[in-house]
This record gives structure tokens, sequence and C-alpha cells, in this order.
């Protein structure tokens, strides 16, 4: 009996239908990255609330207890902790910005040295250079070290951290599901959005930032889709805890753009961001350089940093911690701070920020990046309103523009960056404004810039896609230009005592057996030479010991035709034939065709990167001569 439903029988057929059907989709890729991006979403949005609640109970215990200040939090939070503006014991910041530090140096130092540091940057090297391997250990010790720096007033952001939290479960999550390398960086990079979309409340943003930030000009496509199952995850629990509320509160009735003149200003906005992005990662690696270079303890590194951001925050609060309160203050212009100080802010956060994380302490530097390009904003709106020049553009969508443009240019994540924007003034009011203040920071800023240092400039650099990249190189080359002449050729009357006596002489390890018109009859090898006694050495011949019909070369043939020959026959050298008339004319050996291949991929990385220094030389002086001969195949082949 059929259901009284209307349009009961066109559903029915529309389901027999859709089951007919041939789906061309691979289920099993969905299946396994929805689970494990849920699984991931779940512990990066667990371990942003965590994080997040660490560095308020850290913040209270050291800058709250020890210095009576608790600073503002951007809007989002600020309805559930209090805060105040003035410090009432400013003189004991250096005393506990030091401590902090000496206690991060040493837990770093003990349990986990790759937690130091920012963590966005430690994700990046794990995914070029070790496979997407991340210790185990690594998510609880950085969680740990970078709530102690920053709720000791270190300058730091909570994001990289977060996101190292995160990709440190995809890496144990690859392990457990047994993963292949490549599926491993994968969960990594998913991972690393998941945490960043969490606790900065951009879920999208943080799913195409695991895609991007691997690579100053290039994208990693296959972390999208995991990326955005693990970042929405995230944010939903993180939001579920703190609310939906975006991070800032935007004053949405001034953030607005109504006048084309005005992208005049955000493209001088993206030129200046570029600017100071340059200055902020040069000063950034170069306090970070100094640090690793000076000889003492490398616990007490982060207590030296620590010190003087203290001594830097006692007249200028505005540096300590994260400063997104500080940068929300800006934002609502609830005080008016006078351009100089703005200015001087802008400064001080690079040079706190350098040394809280160039001297080893523990948290992120996409935070940080944020909030000096929100200042510098705040700085170019404010000077322009005081000449009486864009007096229609509010300062509010100046800061929002500069905070994106500039972070875009100094982690070079442009499209990352702009969505964003988006998500943080939750539309598109803005989008025109921070595309070019954007893409003029980040075309202006240079491709090597970039506070991220283990990023590469696309994916054929990286050491995850390189056999997906290499050139075939052996294939355009020939086993001419490889050839090692002169040979030893000898006639097949020859005794062994005598091609001994030759070999020995000229230092080889293989003869070529000729006829008088020098076409070849068999090889013999040295260490088969040896197995006969020293009596009989005399009498015996080439001859009857050699390997009649064995393998050779053209000189015409490919390197990679030779390559193939060679290792498939497990032999280290052979033969080299002429093509008119089958004399022996050398001999090609792995080692002579190895320093050729060095030589050709030296030459083509010189073209596409001009600044690597010229090496041929030292590879030139190389003697290989005394490689060791693994297994020379004596038989022919039949």
């Amino acid at each position: 009996m059929k259901p009284d439903l209307p349009y009961y029988s066109q559903i029915a057929s529309a389901v027999r239908a859709m089951r007919g059907m041939k789906w061309n989709l691979d289920f099993s890729y969905f299946r396994k990255w929805i689970l494990i991006g849920f699984l991931l979403g779940v512990v990066a949005g667990l371990g942003a609330v965590a994080l997040f609640l660490s560095v308020e109970f850290f913040t209270g215990l050291f800058l709250g207890l020890g210095a009576g200040y608790f600073p503002p939090l951007p809007g989002g939070f600020q309805s559930s902790f209090g805060y105040t503006l003035i410090i009432e014991k400013p003189w004991m910041l250096p005393l506990i910005t030091g401590l902090g530090g000496l206690l991060v140096g040493l837990i770093t130092t003990r349990f986990s040295p790759e937690s130091e540091g920012h963590g966005t940057d430690a994700v990046i090297d794990a995914y070029h250079h070790k496979s997407g391997n991340i210790r185990a250990r690594v998510p609880l010790v950085k969680g740990i070290a970078s709530s102690i720096t920053i709720g000791s007033g270190g300058s730091g952001g909570t994001e990289g951290p977060a996101g190292q939290i995160a990709a440190g479960f995809g890496s144990l999550i690859g392990k457990l599901f047994k993963l292949d390398e490549d599926e491993k960086r994968i969960a990594v990079a998913a991972g690393l959005g998941a945490g960043i979309g969490s606790i900065f409340k951009i879920p999208l943003g943080g799913a195409v930032f695991s895609a991007e930030v691997f690579y100053r000009r290039d994208f990693e496509v296959r972390a999208l889709i995991p990326g955005l199952v693990a970042s929405v995850t995230g944010y939903t629990v993180f939001g579920f805890v703190f609310g939906w509320n975006p991070l800032f509160t935007i004053p949405l009735d001034l953030v607005k753009y109504t006048n084309p003149i005005s992208l005049l200003l955000y493209a001088l906005v993206g030129l200046i961001s570029a600017g100071v992005s340059i200055g902020y990662v040069k000063t950034f690696y170069t306090i970070s350089d100094y640090f690793s270079k000076i000889r003492i303890p490398k616990y007490l590194k982060p207590a030296i940093g620590g010190v003087l951001v203290g001594m830097i925050g006692i007249v200028f609060p505005q540096i300590l911690g994260t400063s997104y309160g500080w940068l929300q203050i800006a934002i609502n212009k609830d005080t008016i701070l006078p351009l100089g100080i703005i200015g001087s802010i802008v400064i001080l956060k690079i040079l706190a920020t350098s040394l809280t994380l160039g001297s080893g302490g523990s948290a992120g530097v996409f935070g940080p990046s944020m909030v000096i390009g929100g200042f510098l904003g705040a700085f170019i709106g404010t000077a322009f309103h005081l000449l009486g020049l864009f007096t229609w553009v509010d300062v509010s969508s100046v800061i929002i523009v500069s905070m994106v443009s500039f972070f875009g240019a100094t982690a070079k994540t442009p499209i990352s960056s702009i969505i964003m924007g988006s998500e943080l003034t939750g539309g598109y009011a803005l989008l025109a404004p921070m595309m070019l203040a954007t893409f003029v920071a980040y075309i202006m800023s240079g491709q090597h810039n970039s506070i991220f240092r283990n990023q590469v400039l696309n994916r054929s650099a990286s050491p995850a896609h390189r056999m997906e990249y290499q050139l075939p190189i052996l294939r355009d080359m020939y086993v001419k230009d490889a050839i090692r002449v002169p040979v030893n050729k000898l006639s097949k009357g020859v005794t062994i005592d005598e091609a001994l006596q030759i070999m020995n002489r000229n230092n080889s390890k293989m003869i070529a057996v000729v006829n008088e018109k020098e076409l070849l009859h068999g090889v013999v090898y040295k260490h088969r030479l040896y197995e006969f006694p020293d009596e009989y050495r005399k009498s015996i011949k080439l001859e009857s010991i050699m390997i009649k019909d064995p393998f050779f070369a053209y000189s015409s043939d490919s390197l990679h035709d030779a390559l193939i020959r060679l290792s498939s026959n497990e032999l280290q050298e052979m033969p080299v034939l002429s093509n008119e008339n089958n004399k022996v004319l050398g001999i090609i050996t792995i080692a002579d065709l190895v320093k050729l291949y060095d030589k050709e991929v030296e030459k083509i990385v010189k073209v596409r990167n001009p600044s690597i220094p010229d090496i041929g030389n030292k590879r030139d002086e190389i003697d290989y001569s005394n490689d060791r001969h693994l297994g020379d195949k004596t038989t022919n082949k039949d």
C-alpha cells in the first residue's frame, strides 16, 4: 500500500534512479579524511580551549598577582574576563618576565627543544623535512611552555602553539592509522589549520592557511578538504565553550568601502606594510641568530630575553602578552593614543616579539604579526586624519586592512589572510581594499622575506614532492658524456699475473679483452683474478677465465639506459663500444655517472636560483677511483 504522501511516486523513482547511478567518487578517501578531520578538529578545539584557559591562568598568576596587571582582552572575551589598564607594581615586570623565560628554558631544554620558538615554523619543518613526524610529547610541552611565556608577559601569540598542538596530534593519528608519509603530512597540515582556525575563530581562513603556509609561491591543495573538516570541527568545539562572536569586536557601521579614491590610501597601506614587514623579519632573525651564537647555557637565554621584554613593558605595557586587548581598544577608539605612542608600539612590539621568541621563548608569531599590522594601520589612519586626508575612511577600517596585508606579506599567505579579514569583519565590506593592500604588500615584500624560515618557494623545492618534480636529466644525457678513457684493453693471450700487474699499475678494476681489431671478446674483473693461487697465475690466460658476451653500452646510449643496465645486473662498470665499428672506446662507471648527474643538477639549480654558491669545483675534486665495487656480476647475459 502506498503511503498517502504528495509526490510519493516521483520521490520513489528519484531514489531508485540515484541508487542505480554509478557515482564517480572515491568514498574511501572521503570516509577516511572526514573521520581523521573530525578527530583532528575535536582535539584542536579542546586543545585551543585548554591553551586559552592555561594562558589566562598563568597571566593571572604572574602578571596579576606579581605586578597587579590584568591585560585587556579582545571583544570576544571581555565579558568573561576582567582587566586593568594600570600596572600597580611595574618594577616587578622584568623579574616576572625573566622568571617566566627561565622556566620555559628549563622545560624546553629538558623535555622538547623543538617546542621553543614559534610553533608554525616547527610544523612546516616537520612537513617538509621530517615526513610529518612530530614527537608525541611536543603538544603537551608546547602548550605548557607557551602558556608560561605569554602568561608571564612574553610577546607572542596563541595561534602558533594551538596549531602545533593539533599538528602533533595529526602526526600521532598518522602513526596510529598507519598512514603513509604523504597522508601523515596532510594530517599534520590539517591539524595546523584546525588549531589556528579554532582559537582565532576563523574556520575557513584556518583551513586555507593550512594549504598555503608551506610555500611562498604555491599551494598544497591536498590539505584543503581535510583542513576544512578539521577547522570547522575545531571552531565548533571552541565556539561552544566561548561563544560564537568573532575574536575582535568590529564597528560594522564604520567599517565600509564607499569611495574608490580610498583605494589610493589602501595601496599605500600595502606598500608601507611591505616595508615594515621586511624590517620585522630582519629584526626577528637578527636577534634570533645572535642568541643562538652567544655561549651561555641554553636555558638562560629565554630568561635574558624575558628581562629585556619586561623592561620595555614598564613603559609600554601594550607589548606584553598577546596585545589583542590593546588592539581591540585601538579598533574601538576607547582611548585615543598620541601618534608617537602608536608608532612606538609598532617598533617595540617587533622588538619584544623578537626578543621573546628569538631568545628561545615559546609562543607564536601569528598573533604578534596581526597586532603589529593593526597598530601600523592605526598609525597610518591617524596620521592621514591629522593631515586632513581621507577623513571619510574610519581608522578602524585602516587597522583591519593593514592587519591583513601585513600578515599576508610577513607569512607569505595572501589568500588565507584576505579570507581571515573577511571572517573577522563578518562580511565583505572591506574585501576590495584588503585584496589590493594585501597583494601590494605580498609582492613588494619579496619572495624571500618570510617570518617562516622553513617555507620553501614551491612544491618542486620541497623534499616532500622532490620525486614528483625531478627532471628526466639522465634521459637527455649520453654515455659518451661520461665515458672514462683510457681503458685497459688486453689480448686474450695475456696471463693473470701480467693482467694483475697492469691493473695495479693503472689502479683499475676491470679489463676489456679484445682482439687485434679492438673488438670486445670479454671482460675480466680484478677480484676474480685473486681467486687463483699464485702458482697458477703465470700459466692461466685471460681467454679461459674471461666473461664472454659481457654487458656493455654504446656511446650513443642514454645515461638512463646505462644506469638501468648497470644497476639491474649488479655492476659498477662496463665497457663502452663505438656505434660505428663496435670498437672498445672506454668504460662507464656508476661513480662517473652520478658525478655527471650532480653537475647537471647543479647547473639547473644555479639557473633557478643564481644566489646559490658554485660548488662544482669541489665535486670535481672527489676521487672516485677508490669506489667499492659491490658484487660485480661475473656471469654473462646467458
